[in-house]
């Protein structure tokens, strides 16, 4: 049987929740850059929450570095995780909690779990964004985080 259009996304919006973290493609278009050569990268995604139609997940992304030409107000949003207690981590890392990423629910489709935040990191993550200078209310307010 195939699942197509709504038994799709009641699924998909049964399936994924807070704190959940997946391998999902990424893009230009997502505020991403590639690698040269390339159009898309791989990157670890949390996700922090839904819009009110369930369409849409807004989280943050993991990265192995901080980003030394970002500015540093981006660079002071960035959370420091361990490899030790998140299995699906090859190193300690960053989450990147400068500003809310955003991935319409067909990007998940074929997409990656590779675990879940606990319930404590997802709270120091969220309120993390919510001081962010580089996130506006709105966008929080959007996926439910005000």
């Amino acid at each position: 049987m195939e699942i197509t259009g709504e038994k799709l996304k009641k699924l998909l919006t049964n399936t994924i929740e807070v704190g959940d973290v997946y391998r999902v493609k990424m893009t230009a278009r997502d505020g991403i850059t590639p690698k040269e050569g390339d159009d898309s990268r791989n990157k670890f995604f949390v996700v922090l929450g839904f819009d009110d139609q369930g369409n849409i997940y807004g989280g943050v992304i993991i990265n192995s570095n901080i980003n030394q030409n970002v500015p540093q107000s981006v660079k002071d949003y960035h959370m420091p995780i361990s490899c030790k207690k998140y299995k699906f981590l090859i190193h300690d890392s960053f989450v990147n909690c400068a500003n809310l990423k955003t991935k319409p629910m067909s990007d998940f489709v074929g997409s990656q779990k590779l675990g879940k935040m606990d319930d404590d990191d997802v709270e120091l993550i969220t309120e993390t964004i919510k001081n962010s200078p580089n996130e506006k209310k709105a966008k929080l307010k959007q996926f439910g985080l005000l």
